[in-house]
């Protein structure tokens, strides 16, 4: 894959090199040599970081290292989005000859767009990098349920996803001001659906005392993501991953969370009914451990194992890391009211159109990107995460904090 990017990434500067002398032929004829040079230094730098990340590919154990990694990354990102912009623009400018081809295309207006496109690309890159991973938003969603006891009406659940401390080498001011913004929701629960960390549990010592200032009136709960077992590094020995694994269990413990491997709880509620006796309504809410495809994603979720104790209760509240469990195993299958989900981190890159967001998520086959999403009366909410992974910035795709009020649904 790796040598694949670097014949990807000299096409693309030799695209760019025979597009300025199609958009500014005058300019680029003078300054054609200045041009070779410096897309030769910028293939040359980008060439190497990419073999470098090859050969160290799981093999850095330090996440301070792979963060500075990610950055070079992100100037790679700087530098080849663009290009990628304006080869598509190119592409187009080729193919207005063939469209209208009695009509001379002299102005290569559409070369020019794609050009300034691409200048603007690259100040959006870095402004996701610089600005837009902290950009956190609070997004509220409302969810009408019939089976929903009426003692949990306005029942206030907040979600948080995708962390990956590591991403951020220790700094803690980002995930400060999250943590304020989520106790300023007065939750009633919070719930993490996964991925505190990119490997290592050591990246979460920085967050313990902050996470730990978390509060809900019915507790906090956690599951597991695929990145949370380790499986994107080479361990010496397979009892450093059984070791690292726990530890991370006990820090995301520590923190206060009380986590749902293939377990279930139920919340209750106390409310009067019409001859003054106080009843208790109760929900469940059931966590499983994380369910992947593909060999770093393990799947070690036990959905019937996890249901076991709470069967007869109506309403269910699934968290599950990976939104294609709700897909796979969930919908259409159980009575599961609600999956709460993260993963994709909507990409972190994309482009909000309404109430819908999109991105090229689906080209990897991201079904369910970010949003709610619906099948029958089942519903699956995939939260963004508050955390970046690979490309270190988010554009149109804010890292999210997640409000959503339960609503008893009245049957006309």
């Amino acid at each position: 894959m790796g040598f694949l990017f670097i014949i990807f990434i000299i096409l693309l500067d030799f695209i760019t090199e025979r597009g300025l002398q199609t958009t500014f032929p005058r300019y680029a004829s003078f300054r054609r040599k200045r041009i070779r040079r410096a897309l030769i230094v910028q293939l040359s730098a980008s060439a190497a970081v990419m073999l470098c990340g090859m050969i160290l590919d799981r093999k850095i154990s330090d996440y301070r290292i792979l963060t500075w990694y990610s950055c070079i990354f992100g100037c790679m990102a700087a530098l080849y989005l663009p290009k990628m912009v304006y080869a598509a623009f190119l592409f187009f400018d080729r193919m207005i000859p063939f469209i209208h081809p009695h009509r001379p295309n002299r102005s290569h207006i559409a070369a020019k767009c794609g050009f300034w496109s691409g200048i603007a690309t690259i100040f959006l890159v870095v402004w996701g990098i610089l600005f837009g991973k902290y950009n956190c938003t609070v997004d509220h969603v409302e969810i009408a349920f019939d089976n929903l006891p009426a003692a949990f009406d306005g029942y206030k659940i907040v979600q948080i996803s995708d962390v990956h401390a590591g991403s951020f080498a220790g700094s803690v001011g980002y995930f400060q001001k999250a943590a304020d913004l989520i106790n300023g929701q007065q939750p009633d629960l919070i719930v993490f659906t996964g991925d505190m960390v990119n490997n290592f549990a050591e990246e979460t010592a920085p967050l313990i005392p902050i996470f730990s200032q978390l509060c809900a009136r019915d507790g906090k709960y956690a599951v597991l993501g695929n990145h949370d077992y380790g499986g994107y590094y080479d361990w010496n020995a397979p009892a450093d991953s059984v070791n690292n694994h726990e530890a991370l269990k006990n820090a995301i413990e520590g923190m206060g969370f009380a986590l749902l491997n293939n377990q279930s709880v139920t919340i209750g509620r106390d409310h009067s009914d019409s001859s003054s006796d106080t009843l208790t309504s109760r929900i469940a809410l059931i966590g499983t451990e994380n369910w992947g495809k593909g060999e770093k994603r393990p799947k070690y979720a036990n959905l019937e194992k996890a249901t076991e104790t709470v069967r007869d209760i109506p309403f269910k509240l699934l968290l599950s890391h990976d939104p294609l469990f709700w897909h796979e195993t969930v919908k259409d299958q159980t009575d599961i009211s609600l999956t709460l989900s993260g993963h994709t981190h909507g990409m972190q890159i994309g482009v909000k159109i309404g109430k819908k967001r999109y991105s090229f998520g689906i080209l990897r086959g991201y079904r369910y990107l970010a949003g709610l999403y619906h099948s029958n009366r089942q519903y699956l909410y995939v939260n963004r995460g508050l955390g970046v992974i690979g490309f270190p910035g988010r554009i149109g795709m804010s890292p999210e904090i997640t409000v959503i009020t339960l609503r008893k649904e009245v049957c006309m």
